[in-house]
């Protein structure tokens, strides 16, 4: 698993996530699309504020680059 701070591109490696039970259900079918649709290179969990983006999880599959 890697995670990255798109702004500075560096890898954080302490970070909580707290989801409501419909976000996990969302996160759960985006999952299970990126492992069954190698099509499918990325997802966006997303949370829109208005017409502002407030917070957003982008997760891929494939191999990690040291």
């Amino acid at each position: 698993m890697r995670i990255t701070d798109y702004e500075t591109q560096r890898t954080l490696n302490d970070v909580g996530i707290t989801l409501t039970a419909e976000e996990a259900d969302e996160l759960c079918a985006y999952l299970t699309r990126l492992r069954d649709c190698p099509d499918v290179r990325r997802v966006h969990l997303s949370e829109i504020v208005g017409n502002r983006l407030e917070r957003e999880l982008t997760l891929a599959v494939g191999p990690l680059l040291a």
